[in-house]
């Protein structure tokens, strides 16, 4: 099935990436944009969907290598799911300067899937920049702790994420050039 890419005002990346910083409005209309997605093809597939981001603090989201990482993501999500006999009835791609965005309508429980989807996450260095989250088809996520898996932790210390990032606990700089450096250790120059 070929990817869906919508098309915005003429401020949508291309595979080279793109290093134009994104506005507060531009980053508050990309994610109602996301959660209408959502909501969009919860109600045409009515299975649980697999939305696919990646976790890129500051005002530039594609950063170098950061497309490269999003394919990879893609097709290992993609590959996990063939393998584990999981159908895909739709599967759409956002390219845009927020981000690019991938949503699967996948035909599975929705914990076997954020079952993968922390393989994924937690598969590899790479893996720590990437958001999968899994909706079930009533709107609710399932979350890590549902599962009984640990948060995910900060890239650059022992706490979990989500405390590191409410508290604003490291800068933006910090935390972007510790993404540089993982992506620039995976894909080289």
């Amino acid at each position: 099935m070929e990817p869906y890419q919508k098309k915005t005002d003429g401020n949508e990346a291309d595979s080279a990436g793109c290093t134009r910083e994104v506005t507060l409005p531009e980053m508050l209309d990309a994610r109602e944009r996301r959660a209408v997605m959502q909501q969009e093809l919860l109600s045409a597939c009515s299975l649980p969907l697999i939305s696919f981001t990646m976790n890129i603090p500051g005002p530039v989201k594609l950063l170098p290598h950061v497309v490269q990482a999003f394919e990879d993501g893609c097709s290992a999500m993609e590959a996990l799911l063939k393998e584990n006999g999981i159908s895909v009835s739709r599967r759409e791609i956002i390219r845009e300067k927020t981000g690019w965005e991938a949503f699967y309508c996948a035909a599975s429980d929705p914990e076997s899937l954020k079952k993968l989807a922390a393989v994924i996450e937690d598969g590899s260095p790479v893996g720590r920049l990437y958001d999968i989250d899994i909706i079930r088809p009533d709107g609710s996520k399932v979350s890590r702790e549902d599962l009984g898996l640990p948060p995910r932790r900060c890239l650059l210390c022992a706490e979990p994420a989500h405390a590191c990032s409410r508290s604003r606990r490291h800068s933006v700089q910090e935390l972007t050039a510790e993404i540089g450096r993982i992506l620039q250790e995976r894909y080289g120059a």
